[in-house]
């Protein structure tokens, strides 16, 4: 089997580029970025003049360099795309070390043509990191357990920079298939000298930002990130993202969806399941375990189950390399649909949402010059909207990332009047022509979803 063809894994990834940022969750990471930027800023996270602690720090890390280096067009989502052809990369190692001749080519063809996994890798999104790390610290637990020690060294680095990419849950998810390992990875004398260095790598990787950010934050950071982000988000005191306990089941349609078609596979990766290494038990550990997991979860998104996906693109990869019963030109099609179906879905969302406006109108205040004031720009119903499918409007945070600078952001219309900004930014029918008159302002873009107003004496 030609092993080039894992490079048609990519396909789906390209033209990340062909859209703007999407909100909330991109708009938010790509104006921190940005900000940062801005402020010369590498410990604490800032949104719009005022930290801003939902996620660790590895994914604004990396950014940072992409935006600084290739643009807001490019620069924000390169690190997913490229966590997305790292964790393809892992595949085709571990596969072709591990497992049956010819998996080290399906597994990155199935994992680069699901559908969950190419949205992820094309968006900019902390959980492509996430499934990075925790995918090499997986796979690489497993070679040290089977053969090289050493390779601890590695797990506890890929361990350190999952809590740095998404907190604690990346020891959660990783402690899973570790301890089952005891039950089927055997191995004579392990020793406990890697173990423990791993160990240290870990605590010196994790600290490399914990430390600096609780110093600079104390209480704040204690209060926001380690308790509401992610004690509560398990435990379903997020509001925003609990769907209560008819959500149980949510990860099996999620599953069969985002991994189409390979979830559809299931008897016949089963089937494969046992060898006397005991890997693909542990790889089957790692996918339930992760499923579970996030499924007793109170907090969920679609995104959420991703780690489920590489320990299946290996399973279902190395039952297909076994069988022979289903031809790689069903990989290697579902790799150029989903190339098709990535780019013109979203670039059609991205217009029809009315984004492509919003971020248009808005380096149109940029390049004009002047500072600029955020009107409206929320929802004004009172229900946060969970558990519906509807598209709510938002804060628009990606204005910040294209702006490139902040902003002043008021509900209220005295607030507003009594601003020095140039430039105000609202939706349609907010200001009445008299409140626009009364900023002493014109109309210089009226679209089918925004206004830009520019204030003639400001």
């Amino acid at each position: 089997m030609n092993r080039r063809l894992a490079w048609l894994s990519l396909f789906p990834l390209l033209g990340w580029w062909l859209t703007g940022l999407f909100d909330l969750d991109e708009g938010f990471y790509g104006a921190i970025t940005a900000e940062m930027n801005r402020r010369h800023e590498w410990v604490t996270p800032y949104y719009n003049g005022h930290p801003w602690f939902e996620k660790p720090i590895l994914l604004y890390w990396i950014a940072k360099p992409c935006l600084w280096l290739f643009g807001d067009a490019v620069g924000p989502r390169l690190p997913s795309v490229l966590a997305a052809a790292g964790i393809y990369g892992l595949l085709f190692w571990f596969a072709r070390r591990r497992l049956s001749p010819g998996t080290e080519v399906w597994a990155p063809l199935i994992a680069g043509s699901s559908l969950l996994m190419v949205g992820s890798g094309r968006m900019m999104l902390t959980d492509p990191l996430l499934v990075l790390c925790l995918t090499a610290a997986v796979l690489t637990f497993i070679e040290a357990r089977l053969d090289t020690p050493k390779w601890w060294l590695v797990t506890g680095f890929a361990l350190g920079a999952g809590v740095l990419a998404k907190g604690p849950v990346a020891l959660i998810l990783f402690g899973i298939p570790y301890l089952l390992a005891f039950r089927f990875l055997r191995r004579d004398k392990p020793g406990v000298t890697y173990p423990l260095l791993g160990l240290v790598v870990l605590a010196a990787v994790t600290a490399s930002w914990y430390v600096p950010c609780y110093l600079q934050n104390r209480e704040v950071f204690i209060q926001k990130f380690l308790i509401e982000q992610n004690l509560n988000r398990f435990t379903g005191g997020d509001d925003a993202h609990t769907l209560g306990l008819a959500s149980l089941p949510l990860y099996i349609p999620l599953l069969l969806i985002g991994f189409a078609p390979w979830s559809f596979f299931p008897r016949l990766t089963w089937s494969y399941r046992k060898d006397e290494s005991g890997v693909r038990m542990i790889l089957w550990a790692w996918a339930i375990g992760t499923f579970v997991f996030f499924s007793l979860s109170g907090a969920k998104l679609p995104h959420y189950i991703l780690p489920c996906f590489p320990p299946l693109s290996l399973l279902v990869a190395d039952a297909m390399a076994q069988s022979k019963r289903v031809k790689l030109s069903l990989a290697l099609g579902m790799i150029g649909a989903m190339t098709a179906i990535a780019n013109g879905v979203l670039f059609l969302y991205y217009h029809q949402s009315g984004q492509a406006e919003a971020h248009e109108f808005i380096r149109a205040a940029r390049d004009g010059g002047g500072s600029v004031a955020m009107y409206q720009l929320g929802r004004r119903e009172k229900d946060k909207g969970t558990g519906t499918l509807k598209v709510r409007e938002t804060s628009l945070p990606s204005l910040y990332l294209y702006l490139n600078a902040n902003a002043t952001d008021t509900d209220d219309f005295e607030t507003l009047r009594a601003t020095d900004s140039r430039w105000v930014f609202t939706r349609k029918n907010r200001l009445s022509d008299a409140e626009i008159a009364s900023l002493g302002g014109t109309v210089r873009r009226d679209g089918v979803g925004y206004r830009l107003i520019e204030r003639v004496n400001k």
